[in-house]
């Protein structure tokens, strides 16, 4: 099977693209560095320029898919500073615009299987509740800059019959591993910095980098047509993950301010991808 990733250089491309090499997939990394992703992969890994983002890219695009028997889209740009202006906005484009024109492509070229990246943060607050994949997303205006871009991403996924395109979502947690946003939380608990916010006791839903990638290529191979899969491993409460982060370092627990707005909790459950992929997570989520 030959498949065509965007996103190939980013942290889960990264991941992935090795494994599925391994398993015996044509690779056509498309990426916006051709310098940059032949010094990542092997040279048995097509790769093209492709910036999904850039002026005219629609034109282009399905000639770049031509031959794929199958599309990855697990490009994003997630801001490294959320509260500045327009932080959101090439994130924004990447589940829309982006997705919107690599769907039409897919169809154009006979691509039979097309893999959508997600993210759970996109579910309401559940509290304590266990989330599965038939909750629906989060449609408050209070949290439409990150959700309502999900929601258009997985409706005009949910808008093409399964018969026409064989699509799957992926609807990750937030990444741990080497160079995840988790490196930014050991520096901040070095620096004495990093305070957990309002009592703890939220939940989050975290999926190392790794176990992403084992999860992308099971559901080449086993997902079903039109499925959704929540890709974590077991929920943590904001205050354990913070601490055990902590004490796997020898810095001190860090503060909580309990005065502040308390985030969102999202438990979300992994039994579905467990039954349906056969996958399970092995990483570990706090490092060693």
């Amino acid at each position: 099977m030959k498949l065509a990733i965007a996103g190939s250089t980013g942290v889960l491309g990264r991941a992935v693209i090795p494994l599925l090499v391994q398993q015996g997939y044509e690779v056509r990394a498309l990426a916006r560095s051709v310098a940059k992703a032949k010094k990542l992969f092997p040279r048995d890994v097509e790769i093209v320029e492709c910036d999904l983002l850039a002026p005219g890219i629609e034109k282009t695009i399905a000639a770049l898919l031509e031959g794929c028997d199958a599309v990855a889209h697990i490009a994003t740009a997630i801001p490294s500073d959320a509260s500045a202006p327009n932080a959101w906005e090439a994130n924004s484009r990447l589940r829309t615009d982006a997705v919107r024109m690599l769907l039409q492509a897919s169809i154009q070229v006979g691509a039979k299987q097309y893999l959508q990246q997600s993210i759970t943060m996109a579910y309401p607050d559940c509290g304590d509740e266990w989330i599965t994949e038939d909750i629906a997303l989060d449609t408050s205006p209070a949290r439409a800059t990150v959700c309502g871009p999900v929601n258009a991403m997985e409706g005009m996924l949910c808008n093409i019959p399964a018969h026409e395109l064989n699509w799957c979502i992926l609807r990750g947690g937030s990444f741990v591993g080497k160079d995840t946003f988790q490196e930014r939380a050991i520096e901040n608990l070095r620096a004495g910095k990093e305070v957990v916010p309002c009592d703890g006791k939220n939940f989050i839903s975290l999926i190392h980098v790794n176990d992403m990638a084992t999860a992308t290529v099971a559901a080449l191979k086993y997902a079903p047509a039109g499925s959704t899969f929540n890709i974590v491993d077991e929920p943590l409460r904001q205050s354990e993950y913070s601490d055990r982060l902590a004490a796997s370092i020898g810095a001190a627990k860090p503060p909580r301010a309990e005065n502040s707005n308390c985030p969102p909790s999202w438990r979300c459950s992994n039994q579905h991808a467990k039954t349906i992929l056969h996958w399970t997570p092995t990483h570990d989520i706090i490092p060693k």
